[in-house]
């Protein structure tokens, strides 16, 4: 493991800003299996061995509701859920230190947590393994980065993918290079070391890269916060094309743009945008990425989750 100790968790469960409703209800609380979405991710961490303590942020009276139902009282503390997902993540962080939930996660620059990595996830994942969170910390290389994004082949989710006989989720991939990869919703960071936190909500509330309205702020952001995010424009346009011709039966022509935008280079320009040394970290079970992001994702994973949990235990290294 590159990560010499166990790192404490944030689980993002709040329903504010920028956050997705699926049946009007926060994707934390929907019933998977006879437990709320927020407790199989719960257990997962718990369950992890390179995982310490997690902290909560959401409703925090219907979490601790949720974890006193489901018998989960140790290495949890719960946290009152801020206004965006910016804020949710950095109290989370501070109470992640052990440090009051009052403590301005500002005032810890330059103080002896600056180089303390925390892992992120979100609790719309029900299908995340623990053994999938330890190959993302094994993997990821907190001496020489301040920040791991967890990513997914399409060769291990075209597993998930919909077939003549079974339902399925189709995805939307990143388009390098080497590969065409999914972000699988597993972080881990050293937060204070960034220069533009504030930036990765932006990016968070554009997520959707599908429609064009979110592509256009990606846009104009980038031409309005100067050399930093200019830089990532020519990347994330050349993803967006190559995306497009993919979609509308074009792959050769897809291919060869994808060709001019390689693995190493995604990283670059997602460190460029954000001022800090981004590593991309690939995992192999899928679990994390399967997240529910519509009804209709929802409604298969509800279908198919004994059997694509069985799956992903089943994986051959």
């Amino acid at each position: 493991m590159q990560i010499a100790e166990k790192v404490n968790a944030v689980l993002l469960a709040g329903d504010r800003r920028a956050s997705v409703k699926l049946h009007s209800e926060n994707k934390a609380f929907l019933e998977l299996n006879g437990a709320p979405f927020l407790i199989h991710v719960l257990k997962a961490l718990l369950a992890a061995e390179g995982v310490g303590d997690v902290a909560i942020i959401g409703p925090s009276k219907r979490i601790s509701e949720a974890m006193e139902a489901h018998g989960i009282s140790e290495r949890v503390e719960v946290v009152e859920q801020r206004e965006s997902m910016i804020e949710n993540f950095k109290v989370g962080y501070v109470v992640s230190l052990g440090k009051d939930a009052s403590v301005p996660f500002w005032n810890l620059k330059e103080s002896a947590h600056e180089n303390t990595p925390v892992l992120v996830v979100p609790c719309d994942i029900p299908m995340l393994l623990p053994e999938e969170i330890d190959e993302f910390l094994a993997c990821s290389n907190m001496q020489e980065y301040d920040y791991a994004i967890g990513v997914t082949s399409r060769n291990v989710l075209s597993r998930f993918h919909p077939s003549e006989e079974q339902s399925g989720i189709q995805m939307i991939y990143f388009h390098v290079k080497e590969d065409l990869i999914r972000h699988n919703n597993l972080h881990i960071a050293k937060p204070l070391h960034f220069e533009h936190l504030d930036y990765i909500e932006k990016m968070y509330e554009w997520r959707y890269q599908t429609r064009i309205a979110n592509i256009l702020h990606v846009i104009f952001s980038a031409l309005t916060h100067g050399w930093r995010l200019i830089k990532s424009l020519r990347i994330f346009f050349i993803m967006q094309v190559s995306l497009y011709y993919d979609r509308h039966g074009h792959p050769k022509l897809s291919d060869r743009l994808r060709s001019l935008v390689g693995f190493n280079r995604l990283s670059e320009g997602i460190g460029n945008a954000i001022g800090a040394r981004v590593q991309l970290v690939y995992t192999h079970f899928g679990g994390a990425a399967l997240d529910a992001d519509n009804e209709a994702d929802l409604a298969v994973i509800e279908h198919r989750y004994d059997e694509w949990m069985a799956l992903q235990r089943n994986r051959r290294v």
